[in-house]
């Protein structure tokens, strides 16, 4: 049960999952819209840790003391399409693909072991990566710090 309940703060944040939204890519031809997620997945590899989440729905008490104990803890790899999350009693791995980016933003897919679906929103902010997860049960949003 607790490996199922850690399973889905992974995913919420998964980051849960990213925040402030993406412009849409609709204008943009193809081939620039396909080299725009591209190059948000480029600028996303690497190392981020969870600095803020707030859940969209208050969470249970036990959720909330999982998710406390994530903070500046819980660090998040993304490299090659994978998603990589560690943290206090977490490590999971996650298939990650950028559908669509402007700018700063992005929209992406997370996708779990058994092919459930989360959609996040990202918007690149200096070394601060904001996030939107738009899927239930985790709905919410935070930040990630790049890591040092």
């Amino acid at each position: 049960m607790r490996r199922r309940v850690l399973g889905r703060i992974i995913l919420s944040l998964g980051l849960a999952p990213l925040v402030t939204g993406c412009g849409s890519s609709s204008a943009l031809p193809p081939d620039s819209a396909k080299q725009a997620a591209s190059d948000a997945a480029t600028r996303l590899e690497g190392s981020w840790t969870l600095v803020e989440f707030q859940p969209a729905e208050e969470l249970e008490p036990m959720l909330a003391a999982l998710l406390a104990a994530q903070m500046n803890q819980l660090v998040v790899t993304f490299h090659g399409g994978k998603m990589t999350v560690q943290g206090a009693g977490l490590n999971a791995e996650r298939t990650f693909t950028v559908t669509t980016a402007a700018a700063d933003g992005f929209a992406a897919n997370i996708t779990d072991p058994t092919n459930v679906v989360y959609q996040v929103n990202g918007a690149f902010q200096g070394q601060t990566l904001g996030f939107t997860s738009l899927t239930d049960p985790w709905r919410g949003h935070g930040k990630l710090q790049r890591a040092r």
